[in-house]
């Protein structure tokens, strides 16, 4: 932003063309990433588009390692958290091995077991977040190769505390279940102390997964990690030889960089506490529930009725955001923290949009 020192790159709205469409589906950072980090990848785009990036990402696992406290052969770079995730069902499960996860949540899960043959258990821990109790139950009743737990969780933006991160990674540890943590969204909670990370430093059998396209603001060039045992890490590294150059250099140099601006985390966590903050009051004065967000996304439940909410917002207001009845969750959305303006502006549509609909589901007037 101009003028205030910050390393938070300026943001443009983008919607000054009736054909362009509000991006609060998605969860990315409307902040951007810091501006080292996208000089970095225009050098790479401008002097070295013709040479392939490194396999191994060895100098990209070197700063992640060091900026984690681990070892370099504890870490994986990956495509995004997508790619890790299929890597880590490949390496630990494969055919015929079983995945336990929680019900309605992020679906890559379920995506990557099918692609690999593995049998897929879902946890019924409850619509509006994990409830550790019956993943703790689940892992004992049901051992596994692979127990994914996504924390912060997608989509309610709600965070399991330490004690229940621990007691689910005693759970698996005592199974022969690696507990692999979906920590996509940990950037955006200052406190690392709901993070599995400090387990696994400690020498913990669990995995967790991160990525700079979120809080980093490097969506568009995909670049995720993984930091686990060095035995596991290396077995995940080896499934990923069929494809070596999945992390492209400008994602590699802009990631690179990033680590070396901490600061801009604060920054965007700062943000996107306000904008969340406006969020939530433009909801609470239409009268919806909104849970808890520790994350750049809120769980809305507009009610039973509702179902065509996030259809309408698209066709009448060109705005885009989450339908959670593929999640087990019809008449609620998903919606993005976007900047102020564009919350404020999102609140202002889902207004109009409840009145159709209510309208439309009124009871007829007796005659």
């Amino acid at each position: 932003m101009k003028g205030s020192g910050s390393s938070v790159t300026a943001y443009n709205d983008g919607f000054s063309q009736a054909s362009e469409m509000l991006r609060l589906h998605l969860n990315e950072n409307p902040f951007g990433p810091p501006r080292s980090a996208m000089r970095a990848a225009r050098e790479l785009l401008e002097n070295d588009l013709c040479v392939y990036p490194d396999s191994e990402n060895a100098e990209l696992r070197d700063k992640i390692a060091g900026h984690a406290g681990v070892t370099p052969d504890m870490v994986v770079v990956g495509n995004g958290v997508d790619e890790l995730v299929l890597m880590t069902v490949l390496a630990a499960a494969g055919a015929d091995g079983r995945v336990l996860t929680t019900r309605s949540t992020f679906p890559g899960y379920l995506s990557a077991a099918a692609v690999c043959g593995a049998a897929v258990r879902e946890i019924d821990s409850g619509p509006r977040g994990i409830d550790a109790d019956a993943v703790v139950d689940a892992v004992a009743r049901h051992p596994s190769d692979l127990l994914f737990v996504c924390n912060p969780h997608n989509p309610t933006g709600t965070l399991l505390g330490r004690a229940d991160i621990t007691r689910i990674t005693d759970a698996a540890e005592r199974t022969g279940t690696l507990a692999v943590f979906d920590e996509a969204y940990m950037d955006f909670v200052a406190d690392d102390g709901a993070s599995a990370l400090g387990l696994v430093r400690s020498g913990r059998r669990a995995m967790v997964l991160r990525t700079f396209s979120k809080a980093w603001g490097l969506a568009a060039v995909r670049v995720g990690y993984a930091i686990g045992p060095a035995g596991v890490a290396a077995r995940v590294r080896q499934s990923r030889q069929a494809v070596p150059f999945s992390t492209n250099r400008p994602g590699q140099a802009a990631a690179l960089c990033a680590l070396d601006d901490p600061g801009h985390l604060v920054e965007v966590r700062r943000r996107t506490a306000h904008a969340r903050e406006v969020l939530h009051a433009g909801l609470t004065e239409l009268g919806l529930t909104a849970v808890p967000s520790v994350t750049n996304f809120v769980f809305v439940e507009l009610g039973p009725h509702r179902e065509q909410a996030a259809a309408l917002l698209a066709a009448d207001h060109g705005i885009l955001v989450r339908d959670l009845a593929a999640f087990g969750a019809p008449g609620c959305l998903r919606v993005s923290v976007g900047t102020p303006a564009q919350c404020e502006r999102f609140c202002a549509a889902l207004r109009e949009v409840i009145a159709v609909l209510d309208s439309a589901n009124a009871p007829a007037a007796l005659t």
